[in-house]
C-alpha cells in the first residue's frame, strides 16, 4: 500500500514538473515573441479604383437607300470611312454615291432613326434591347427605295449612356465633368466628358462624350470599358499589421527600439494587403503581427 502511494506521489510530482516546465516555456516564448517581433517595411504604392462600364453608344446616322432596283454589290462588308461623292455600293453595276463624308456600313439593325437620346435617357436601370446589325447580302436583289446601309456623318462626337457603381471618388470626378476610361489593361487612358448625369443612390447614370470614334464601333451599339478613378498615393502594409484600439485604427510603429501605437487612415486593398493613405511614410517599419505585441521596448536582433 505504501509503495502504491509513493508511486502515485511520484507520478503526480513528475506531472507537476512537466506542467511547470511547459507553462514556463510558453511564458518564455510569449515574452521572446513580444521582445523580438517580426517587422515589415512600408512600401510606396499607388492605388486606383477600376470599375466596369457597360453602356450603349449613340451617333447621328442616315439610312442610305437604293436609287433604283437591281442587284446590290458593295466593296467591303466592314464599316469604313468614305468621302463625299465616294461610291459605297452598286446596283446592277451602277455606282451609288453619297452626298456627305462619314462611315458607311452595309448592315442594319432596325433601330436606325429611333436610337436617339430622348428615347434612351429617360427611365432607370434598363436600356432598350440591343439588336444585332445584320449584314446585307452581297448580290441580293434590291427594289428601288430599299435600305442598302447606313452612314454616320463625320466629323461627329461619339456618345455613350451607362450606369456606373457609385463610389465617392467616381462621383467626385463626374461632378468635375469627366471620367477616365481604358479599353483594355495597359492600354492608353482616355478622358471622356460628362454631358449629363443622374444620381441614383447606389448607381450613377451618365451621358458621356467619348474621345474617339473608330469606324469599327458601328458594328454594335453596345460599349464596354473600364473606368479608372481615385488615384491615390500611399504605402502598402500587411493587413495583420493593423489593429484597432479605443475605436482607432493604427499600427505599432517602430521608433528606434520602441514600438508605439500610431493612428492611420486607409482601407483593405487586394489580397491581404492594406493601403495606408495617412499616418505612415515609405520606409517606415511596423510590427507585422500587431495583435501579438504590446507597446514598449523590443529587441530586433
Amino acid at each position: 500500500m505504501a509503495r502504491l502511494i509513493k508511486r502515485i506521489l511520484y507520478c503526480a510530482a513528475v506531472l507537476v514538473i512537466i506542467t511547470l516546465i511547459k507553462e514556463g516555456y510558453f511564458l518564455w516564448l510569449d515574452y521572446y515573441n513580444t521582445q523580438h517581433p517580426d517587422v515589415v517595411q512600408c512600401v510606396a504604392m499607388g492605388y486606383v479604383e477600376e470599375l466596369p462600364l457597360e453602356g450603349i453608344l449613340l451617333w447621328d446616322e442616315q439610312v442610305v437607300y437604293a436609287p433604283r432596283g437591281g442587284v446590290l454589290t458593295y466593296p467591303s462588308p466592314l464599316p469604313r470611312r468614305v468621302a463625299k461623292g465616294d461610291m459605297v455600293a452598286a446596283i446592277d453595276g451602277s455606282a451609288v454615291r453619297i452626298g456627305a463624308s462619314g462611315y458607311f456600313f452595309p448592315a442594319l439593325d432596325g433601330e436606325e432613326g429611333d436610337w436617339v437620346y430622348p428615347r434612351i435617357w429617360p427611365g432607370t436601370n434598363q436600356f432598350p434591347a440591343l439588336k444585332k446589325a445584320e449584314l446585307l447580302e452581297n448580290g441580293a436583289y434590291m427594289a428601288k427605295g430599299d435600305a442598302i446601309g447606313k452612314l454616320a456623318y463625320q466629323p461627329q462626337e461619339l456618345r455613350c449612356i451607362a450606369y456606373l457603381d457609385k463610389t465617392p471618388a467616381l462621383f467626385s470626378d463626374i461632378k468635375h465633368g469627366f471620367i477616365d476610361i481604358r479599353m483594355r489593361e495597359r492600354d492608353k487612358i482616355w478622358r471622356a466628358t460628362v454631358r449629363a448625369y443622374s444620381d441614383m443612390a447606389l448607381k450613377i447614370k451618365v451621358y458621356l462624350t467619348l474621345p474617339f470614334f473608330p469606324p469599327s464601333f458601328m458594328r454594335s451599339r453596345a460599349f464596354s470599358c473600364s473606368v479608372l478613378t481615385g488615384n491615390r498615393q500611399g504605402v502598402s502594409i500587411p493587413g495583420t499589421a493593423v489593429v484597432v484600439r479605443d475605436a482607432k485604427m493604427g499600427v505599432l510603429l517602430l521608433d528606434g527600439r520602441v514600438t508605439k501605437f500610431t493612428e492611420i487612415d486607409g482601407f483593405q486593398a487586394d489580397g491581404d494587403s492594406f493601403f495606408v493613405v495617412k499616418g505612415l511614410s515609405p520606409g517606415s517599419v511596423v510590427v507585422r503581427y500587431a495583435n501579438k505585441v504590446k507597446e514598449g521596448a523590443v529587441i530586433l536582433w
